[in-house]
């Protein structure tokens, strides 16, 4: 099954620009990109971009808000920012967003039924401007250290069967799941047609075969379901921080390192299945 594979250009950092990034990626030999979704700046500027360089646009990731802080003010301000990223998204001509929760935002209000509430009337509000626009917009389950809410896929289907909406998919990452699903493979086969995007690292966040996860068996659940959608290596160097991609020293040729090693084995599996 031929498919898209990608990168997330946040994990080259913020020390060089938007269109070395899609330099980079470009000489990496993907056929598309997840940017990161800064809305200041001008779509046209970025079509022209990703269009010199022959990259797709796969996928947008948002800035980092709360939709379900309990505090009004600030879950307002970050629902706007999805409905500002969605039209913003649109001018791009972008096929999907992705939504999530507040990274690092590990405890609720005390009451998990509120948070889980306010979740979803969020949750709902985006995905009322999104199918007006015809995006689609895939949640990302996170993990325990990063989000208190939908760090499984199961929860993940829950909120999509609540929200009620056709546009709403899931995005599964292998690196989360490492840490909260107890199988990956059962987890993308349950997710199954509702999946949107898969998001690849090993166990430890860097090149397949560094870690210990079983990167392979999910790729044959990719198969078993036929995921058809993209799939997007998002990848770091070796650090002490989780929460930045910059690690110092040779950090983006390493991480550059990952990828093309990634992306050859990804498409290795790839070739011997269509050989099967």
């Amino acid at each position: 099954m031929i498919r898209d594979y990608g990168l997330c250009l946040w994990t080259f950092g913020e020390e060089i620009s938007f269109e070395e990034k899609c330099k980079a990626a470009k000489e990496i030999g993907v056929d598309g990109v997840e940017i990161q979704g800064d809305i200041s700046q001008d779509p046209e500027e970025v079509l022209k971009i990703l269009e010199k360089y022959e990259l797709k646009l796969l996928s947008v990731t948002p800035d980092n808000v709360d939709i379900s802080s309990d505090d009004e003010s600030i879950r307002s301000e970050a629902v706007q920012y999805f409905l500002d990223l969605l039209e913003w998204a649109a001018k791009l001509g972008a096929k999907r967003i992705c939504l999530h929760g507040e990274v690092g935002k590990v405890r609720g209000c005390g009451d998990a039924t509120k948070d889980w509430d306010l979740l979803v009337k969020s949750s709902s509000k985006v995905m009322s401007k999104a199918e007006k626009l015809k995006i689609e917009v895939v949640f990302e389950v996170l993990n325990r250290y990063e989000n208190h809410q939908i760090v499984t896929a199961q929860e993940a289907l829950k909120l999509v069967n609540e929200v009620n909406s056709k546009h709403l998919y899931v995005l599964l990452d292998a690196y989360h799941m490492n840490i909260d699903e107890a199988c990956p493979i059962q987890a993308i086969k349950d997710v199954g047609e509702k999946l949107g995007v898969y998001h690849v690292a090993d166990s430890n966040r860097q090149a397949i075969g560094n870690g210990h996860s079983d990167i392979k068996c999910q790729m044959d659940a990719l198969n078993e379901i036929a995921f058809e959608g993209p799939i997007i290596m998002e990848m770091t160097a070796e650090g002490s921080d989780p929460f930045t991609p910059m690690k110092g020293g040779n950090y983006l040729e390493v991480v550059k390192g990952y990828y093309k090693e990634s992306l050859r084995e990804l498409k290795e599996w790839e070739s011997a299945l269509a050989k099967v």
